[in-house]
């Protein structure tokens, strides 16, 4: 795997991921993920290959490892690696 495609995120004092093209945007994201998810619901779960390598070339993809896979409903996710989850919980004070 080539690891210089996956460049820093760009780091910015900023109330929205940098894949969310301002704050807006992601609350309305979050108002529709809050209504249509059981569970918990990341952003990324929601992003697509396409949108991920767009935001990889662009340095706003914080989450560059997150893979994508498809279901037997035909419904594609994008999930953290393991370690990445992990790392995520500890922080919630889950782990």
């Amino acid at each position: 795997m080539n690891t210089s495609t996956f460049a820093a995120p760009r780091v910015a004092a900023s109330p929205h991921p940098a894949c969310f093209d301002n704050t807006r945007q992601y609350l309305q994201w979050r108002k529709y993920a809050v209504r249509s998810r059981v569970g918990e619901s990341d952003f990324c779960t929601d992003c697509t290959r396409a949108y991920q390598h767009q935001m990889i070339k662009q340095c706003r993809c914080a989450h560059a490892h997150t893979r994508f896979s498809v279901d037997c409903d035909g419904f594609a996710q994008g999930r953290h690696p393991v370690s990445e989850r992990l790392v995520h919980l500890k922080r919630k004070g889950r782990r």
